[in-house]
């Protein structure tokens, strides 16, 4: 009788850290999903580094450069220096919707 308990007590205690390596907090299904998570947050932290990287080498292109400000101006904010013409194209797309 007394055996009996003990197996059977040890067979609860095997399920119970079956249940916890397989369904509970840090199991197995829970450590793959938090690998896939640290690749796509090291793929975005990669992806943001090199965006980073390149507006670094804007920043110090327009400290040193008054072509790479004057660049920026046309691009970004539409400068025209006096005595040029502006033109701009638009889509026939663009044309219907107006």
């Amino acid at each position: 009788m007394l055996g009996r308990l003990f197996l059977i007590a040890l067979a609860v205690l095997l399920g119970l850290s079956q249940y916890q390596l397989w369904v509970g907090t840090g199991s197995l299904a829970e450590l793959q999903r938090l690998r896939d998570e640290l690749g796509r947050q090291e793929l975005e932290n990669a992806r943001l580094a090199s965006r980073n990287a390149e507006l670094a080498k804007e920043v110090s292109a327009i400290k040193t450069d008054a072509q790479a400000i004057e660049e920026l101006l046309r691009s970004r904010f539409g400068y025209v220096r006096e005595g040029e013409t502006f033109v701009r194209l638009i889509p026939k797309a663009e044309q219907s919707n107006e």
